[in-house]
C-alpha cells in the first residue's frame, strides 16, 4: 500500500471515510513538504491500522481529508516479540530503540541489572524516536515503551516463552523449540552479561539461553541480530 509520504494520525480522529490530522503533523505536510489538496498519503494509527489516504482540506494549519483504503496490521509481524534490553547509554540505546521497531519488536522493556550503570531513560524522547521509527518503516503498530524494571520484577510477570543471549550459551536460537503461538520474550544483557546471580533467577524461572557467536557483542548488536534471526525463523 505504500503511497506518498507516511503520517501519524490519532486513532481518535479517523474513521472508516475521513481523518483530521494535528497540527505537528498538517504543519510537516503543508509547510515543510508542500503537499496539498488531492496529495496521497499513508497514514498510521500507531495501534494496527494504515490507511491510504487523499487530503482534500487545509484550513487554518490543519489537515484533513477522506480514507481511501484501510489496511490492519499493515507492516507488523505475525509474532508478537518483546524485547527486554538492559540500559545502556542514550545515544546507543536510543540507536536500539530505533532498530529493534524497525525489526518488528511489540514491546520494549528496559532491565535494570546487576551491572547497569545507568538507571533511567526517558520516556517521552523514547516514544518519539519509535514512532519516528515506525514511520520510516511503515509499521501500523508502534511499539510500547514500558518503565525500566529489574529482571525479578519483571520475570514474575511474565507470559509466554522467554529467552536470553548469553556468551556461555550452548545452543543458537535456530536449535532452541520456539512456539508461534506463544509470545517471544527476549532478554539482552548489558555488555558485562548477566550476573551469576541473575543467570540463577532466570534459570529458575525457565528462561532458556542462546548464543550469538564467539565474539562480544554490545547490547544494540546484539538486539538487532536476535530479531533478525528470529524474523527468519518465524516466517
Amino acid at each position: 500500500m505504500s503511497t506518498g509520504k507516511t503520517f501519524y494520525v490519532d486513532p481518535k480522529n479517523v474513521n472508516t471515510t475521513s481523518f483530521i490530522l494535528d497540527k505537528e503533523e498538517s504543519h510537516h505536510i503543508a509547510q515543510v513538504l508542500r503537499l496539498g489538496i488531492g496529495s496521497i498519503i499513508t497514514l498510521l494509527d500507531g495501534i494496527g491500522s494504515a490507511y491510504r489516504a487523499r487530503i482534500n482540506s487545509v484550513n487554518n494549519g490543519v489537515v484533513s481529508g477522506i480514507i481511501e483504503k484501510t489496511l490492519e496490521s499493515y507492516g507488523e509481524n505475525k509474532v508478537n516479540i518483546r524485547i527486554a534490553p538492559a540500559i545502556i547509554k542514550r545515544n546507543r540505546f536510543e540507536n536500539l530503540l530505533e532498530k529493534v521497531t524497525e525489526l518488528g519488536c511489540k514491546e520494549i522493556q528496559p532491565l535494570l541489572t546487576e551491572r547497569t550503570i545507568k538507571r533511567t531513560i526517558n520516556i517521552e524522547r523514547s516514544e518519539k524516536i519509535i514512532a519516528s521509527a515506525s514511520k520510516q518503516c511503515q509499521r501500523s503498530n508502534f511499539p510500547i515503551i514500558c518503565s525500566p524494571i529489574d529482571i525479578s520484577s519483571w520475570l514474575n510477570g511474565l507470559e509466554g516463552q522467554c529467552f536470553a543471549g548469553i556468551q556461555r550459551a550452548k545452543h543458537h536460537l535456530s536449535e532452541l523449540k520456539i512456539a508461534k503461538d506463544q509470545v517471544i520474550n527476549v532478554m539482552i544483557g548489558p555488555e558485562g552479561d548477566f550476573s551469576d546471580k541473575e543467570l540463577d533467577i532466570m534459570k529458575n524461572k525457565g528462561v532458556m539461553f542462546y548464543s550469538l557467536g564467539t565474539r562480544r557483542l554490545r547490547t544494540e548488536t546484539a538486539a538487532q541480530s536476535t530479531l533478525s534471526i528470529l524474523n527468519e525463523l518465524m516466517i
